[in-house]
């Protein structure tokens, strides 16, 4: 299990102010990188002062209240406490995102021909945080990436590894967001932009991700379910999702 370090230790400052308005039950927990550059520690000694500097930047220089994300990993297998539980995250870049979701930002960076190594402690750390998350601070079960929230490629890389379900603390595919896609009327929902990628990079639609269940994701999802032998309803729930990411 990952090594949890807390807000003391690793040397935060104290949060100007914070809001405990949050509805996670609604969203779930959103993964996060860095930068679109190298950025993991080769020391894990230097981690903490890394931590440290992004939550000067957000509060220095973003004017944010605190450090943006609920927690944050290392590639060394340390979950370093952000705004921890039940509390309102700035990180998602918007307004239901921050109120709905909650953050763990990987201490990693770069771009698909060049990116920080995906360490094995990396993605216990994730998990980790995600289970504190769900279990201590009511997070659904929903995992998206920060793309799937805002025009973005974090989390770079590591985004597969959320489509996959690598980073879920159960293990297996990417599990059911709790949350039912129909039409109508138009669903608007963050996860429906995972499984629209998901439509796209695993079975061929052409689907625009724009996290908005409408008419041409109704189609697809008619049609995705007569291939797959399913009720064809339109209606994304359990069964349609785990087709989907099957």
């Amino acid at each position: 299990m990952a090594t949890f370090v807390t807000r003391a230790q690793w040397g935060a400052r104290a949060p100007e102010s914070v809001s405990s308005t949050i509805t996670p039950g609604q969203g779930g927990v959103v993964v996060h990188h860095v930068d679109g550059v190298k950025v993991a520690r080769a020391n894990h000694a230097d981690c903490a002062g890394q931590v440290r500097g992004i939550q000067n930047h957000h509060m220095d220089s973003n004017g944010w209240s605190d450090i943006a994300y609920s927690h944050l990993a290392c590639v060394h297998g340390y979950l370093f406490q952000g705004r921890g539980e039940n509390v309102r995250t700035a990180a998602q870049g918007t307004t239901q995102g921050n109120d709905d979701w909650y953050a763990v930002c990987a201490l990693t960076g770069g771009t698909s021909s060049s990116y920080d190594v995906i360490t094995a402690g990396l993605i216990d750390a994730i998990r980790y945080g995600i289970n504190r998350l769900r279990v201590s601070g009511g997070a659904a079960q929903a995992i998206t990436g920060h793309r799937d929230h805002h025009s973005t490629d974090c989390p770079g890389s590591l985004y597969t590894r959320v489509l996959t379900g690598e980073v879920n603390p159960g293990g297996g595919p990417l599990p059911y967001p709790g949350v039912a896609f129909r039409q109508p009327p138009t669903l608007v929902h963050a996860s429906v932009s995972t499984w629209q990628y998901r439509m796209n990079s695993a079975h061929g639609y052409r689907l625009t991700v724009d996290g908005q269940y409408g008419p041409g994701s109704d189609t697809a999802c008619r049609n995705f379910q007569s291939r797959k032998g399913l009720t064809v309803d339109g209606v994304v729930g359990p069964a349609t999702w785990s087709a989907t990411f099957a």
